[in-house]
């Protein structure tokens, strides 16, 4: 049996991978450009508009009280300090998010000394083309964040199954800590993390030679110190930032039970309205080349057993598989959340990288030319990749023929905001009242943000509307309230939605979809009027209404 390189010859291999190479600062330039360019092109969602708005109210270190709902409350004084030294364009208030996706991709193509000089600018690249990663990292949402926490948490914990320290433990109490702050996703995290432990904990059981017993030996052997600062690190960032520096006393309490219990509570409500096999339906469509990279990283991991680097194998590959299965059951189902499986998944995928570049130059191997056929296998479907990425995460993030996209505001409303802009900036329209029926304030409370003489209003279509307004925006769910003389009315969308019909689809409908992206189910939206003076409106929706 292939037993592989033993501890101390993989470490001092690794090691000698240290040195930051032109291809790898080529795929870090990659990700800058990929993260940034365009970044405010896609209309603010729903959600984004909700975060943006905390985050606004955060930007003076304003208290936060912590919200399940809204996750956080970390996130809100970052982007809040954004918001407040840079500006409130869609573009601004994606900045964090994009910058966590850029320090991820960092991180992981310096990560030499765990996936080796070639495996980590490779999974580097996985990261970066991933149209999922790409995709959430470019979103004005948690999600980016803690991506980028859960990534750390990886690699620590990983290193410190090669030659645990007391830093690692210690490191590892801060950064979950950390992660709690962001998202309640922590918990699944977690679990899959227990799951590997109890694994671990069983293998040196049953042997007692093992690659598992060695570690729980030098674990040990670091006493209880590193656990108790562990334990003060963890306690002393999630209450500084839960009781928002101590000035939000029940912050505490909160961050410590309401999360899970409001989750937990939300499981049969079924956020999302998808299947259970949504995440495999996005990773079968569009992460071809990083699922198969993983697979290649776990067969390697399980024939070098029982070398360090099979447990890091089974350490990635555990906290993949695990948090696809929750992630698959847990009733709520969202794309954003596709991304936190994927993370460990890319790690994998560098393992499985770093075997294929050694075996190309190892000639005692198979066929050279078939692994030559390999390689250029791999930079095809990662061209293929990143052409497939640019769609949902930067050209056309309001497609909702994109699994990708979930629920996402419609071209029109920035839009009409920007009509409306230009009409007050000339002094042509007064107050305008937004209609809160249908959730149709958001986004638009963004998108006003600031403007005087905005108001909300739950509009009784049956009868007249208000006076005093100049314009209204009114929920189109049901027939619009009687237009006042002297303005007209156009309608429009103001969100959209795909929910895929998977029992009456065909293998043709697939492939068309793969191919031209046309839906083989009609897609919905949520509709809006825009009532406003006739001299106000723009002439095209005016000569509509002729």
């Amino acid at each position: 049996m292939e037993t592989g390189p033993t501890r101390s010859s993989w470490m001092a291999r690794v090691r000698g991978h240290a040195k930051f190479r032109p291809y790898t600062w080529t795929v870090v330039a990659l990700s800058i450009f990929a993260h940034l360019v365009a970044l405010g092109l896609r209309p603010m969602a729903h959600d984004e508009a909700i975060d943006a708005r905390f985050s606004w109210m955060a930007r003076a270190g304003g208290v936060i009280e912590y919200d399940p709902i809204y996750h956080g409350p970390l996130r809100f004084y970052l982007e809040g300090f954004v918001l407040n030294h840079f500006g409130i364009t869609p573009g601004w208030t994606r900045l964090v998010a994009a910058l966590a996706g850029i320090a991820a991709t960092i991180i992981i193509a310096c990560s030499t000394r765990l996936l080796g000089r070639f495996g980590a600018p490779f999974a580097a690249l996985l990261f970066t083309i991933s149209p999922t990663v790409l995709t959430v990292t470019r979103t004005g949402r948690e999600d980016s964040l803690t991506g980028l926490v859960s990534l750390a948490l990886l690699l620590v914990i990983a290193n410190g199954l090669i030659e645990p320290k007391a830093r690692h433990i210690v490191g590892a109490g801060a950064l979950l800590a950390v992660s709690f702050t962001l998202k309640e996703t922590t918990f699944i995290f977690g679990l899959a993390g227990f799951v590997f432990f109890v694994g671990l904990a069983v293998q040196a059981l049953r042997r007692r030679d093992g690659g598992a017993r060695a570690f729980f030996t030098r674990l040990t052997a670091l006493g209880r110190q590193p656990w108790m600062w562990s334990f003060v690190a963890f306690i002393a960032i999630f209450l500084f930032v839960f009781t928002s520096a101590f000035r939000y006393g029940e912050g505490f309490k909160s961050g410590l039970v309401d999360g899970i219990i409001y989750w937990w509570s939300q499981h049969d409500v079924r956020r999302g309205s998808q299947r259970w096999f949504f995440y495999a339906t996005i990773y079968i469509a569009y992460e071809w080349l990083l699922i198969g990279a993983a697979t290649l990283g776990l067969v390697v991991a399980i024939r070098r057993r029982p070398t360090p680097q099979a447990i890091v194998g089974a350490w990635l590959a555990t906290m993949a598989i695990v948090q696809f299965a929750v992630y698959s059951w847990a009733g709520e189902k969202f794309a954003w959340l596709a991304l936190h499986p994927l993370i460990p998944a890319v790690l994998l995928g560098g393992l499985g990288g770093q075997a294929l570049a050694d075996r190309l130059r190892n000639r005692s191997g198979p066929s050279p030319a078939r692994l030559r056929l390999a390689a250029t296998a791999v930079v095809v479907l990662a061209i293929g990749t990143a052409a497939i990425a640019i769609r949902p995460a930067i050209t056309d993030g309001a497609d909702t023929r994109e699994l990708l996209v979930t629920v996402q505001t419609t071209t029109s409303v920035p839009e009409i905001a920007d009509r409306l802009a230009a009409a007050r900036t000339a002094g042509t329209i007064g107050p305008i009242l937004i209609d809160e029926r249908d959730s149709g304030s958001w986004p638009w409370a963004w998108y006003v943000q600031g403007w005087n003489d905005i108001g909300y209003f739950t509009i009784d279509p049956t009868v007249a509307l208000p006076d005093g307004y100049d314009a209204y925006l009114v929920s189109a769910s049901t027939d619009p309230p009687p237009v006042p003389p002297g303005y007209t009315i156009e309608r429009f969308p103001l969100r959209g939605w795909w929910l895929p019909d998977y029992d009456n689809v065909t293998i043709g409908d697939i492939a068309r979809w793969l191919f031209t992206r046309e839906t083989w189910n009609e897609r919905g939206t949520s509709d809006q009027y825009l009532i406003i003076k006739e001299s106000m409106a723009a002439p095209q929706a005016a000569a509509a209404t002729d």
